[in-house]
């Protein structure tokens, strides 16, 4: 009998539950003044401060036109970051933590935590290692295919 192949149809299923459950965890804490979304532009600015709207987008994987929506929210309305213009470059903003942003940290660290237990809920410390090996592999392969693999051959025209 031929091994079924649902690695990708199980992880795409864990990825928007996992997603869906984050954003009940912040919403429900009610410390949280983001969403599941808009933590992946917050986490980006805790790793690294400050950093170019092109660099959010790279390390966020969110589009451009996304993003700049979701940084004008983040600014404008809910305060966790703030922008500067560059000084040499006029075309370029450098987005930053307020001080109520960098405060999430904490916060967000608390849901995430709650998030990975419940994630790992019955693993043994073992099992999550070799889970983690796993995913970190299939995670290589799929970039090294995206940087072999010319746009054509995956359905989309330059």
């Amino acid at each position: 009998m031929a091994t079924t192949k649902n690695g990708g149809y199980l992880t795409l299923k864990i990825h928007l539950l996992n997603g869906r459950l984050f954003n009940r965890l912040l919403a429900n804490d009610g410390r949280a003044r983001y969403n599941a979304e808009q933590g992946k532009i917050i986490s980006a600015l805790w790793d690294k401060r400050p950093q170019t709207a092109s660099e959010l987008a790279q390390v966020t994987g969110l589009a451009n036109s996304t993003l700049t929506l979701m940084l004008k929210r983040l600014e404008e309305e809910q305060k966790l970051v703030t922008s500067v213009q560059d000084e040499k470059d006029r075309r370029k903003k450098w987005f930053d933590l307020t001080q109520i942003g960098i405060e999430q940290e904490e916060v967000g660290n608390q849901i995430s935590d709650r998030l990975s237990s419940i994630f790992y809920d019955g693993f043994e410390d073992s099992e999550i290692e070799q889970l983690e090996s796993y995913l970190g592999r299939v995670l290589n392969n799929l970039e090294t295919a995206m940087a072999e693999i010319p746009h054509e051959e995956c359905g989309r025209k330059k």
